[in-house]
């Protein structure tokens, strides 16, 4: 007898055991993979006149970033690599501004021309819950002229939010921009303007 129930405590356990992962890997399959279209909007910044000719270059990531957020269904995937998304919003703000400006993939097609380029160091966005939010967007901001590095600042822009409307995922990434361009965009043409 003490054998039978010691053989269906045995077979309980194991299936107990065997449970926990399986319900583990239910939960992870829930969560699928959803692209979000980051895309650029110009917002006005002040920034001083500049007639110099600027070349705006892809950023490079400091680490590649494939991922840039979760909520509790999605995990999301950018529609565009974050190097090209910052330095093509850049490129954006800049023309929308009235610079002569043009964009370059790398350093090198951009030759002799004073360069605005830099790092993506973060772009992420969380979503706990329908009410709650957290972005976070990093990056290096640089002008260089003639391979040598004239400026170079780090920008960070978060939020945390709790509320009903916390708005599109794409749209507070776009909002991170913004931020870090209405700091970046003034030093860099007062730099440019400086080194001329």
């Amino acid at each position: 007898m003490k054998k039978q129930t010691l053989s269906i405590f045995v077979l309980l356990l194991a299936a107990a055991v065997l449970m926990i992962p399986s319900s583990g890997f239910a939960s992870e399959k829930k969560i699928k993979d959803t692209i979000l279209n980051l895309d650029y909007t110009p917002i006005e910044i002040e920034a001083p006149p500049c007639s110099t000719k600027i070349a705006v270059v892809k950023f490079t990531e400091s680490k590649p970033i494939k991922e840039i957020g979760q909520s509790k269904l999605f995990r999301y995937i950018p529609s565009i690599d974050i190097g090209t998304w910052m330095a093509k919003s850049l490129y954006t703000q800049l023309k929308s501004q009235g610079y002569n400006v043009e964009y370059f993939e790398t350093m090198d097609d951009a030759g002799d021309s004073v360069i605005i380029t830099g790092v993506a160091n973060k772009v992420y966005i969380a979503r706990p819950g329908q009410m709650e939010m957290k972005y976070k967007v990093q990056l290096d901001g640089m002008v260089t002229k003639n391979n040598k590095l004239l400026f170079s600042k780090n920008y960070i822009s978060k939020q945390e939010k709790e509320f009903a409307n916390t708005g599109q995922n794409a749209g507070k990434l776009m909002a991170g921009l913004h931020d870090s361009f209405s700091l970046f965009i003034p030093q860099a043409i007062k730099i440019i303007n400086d080194n001329n």
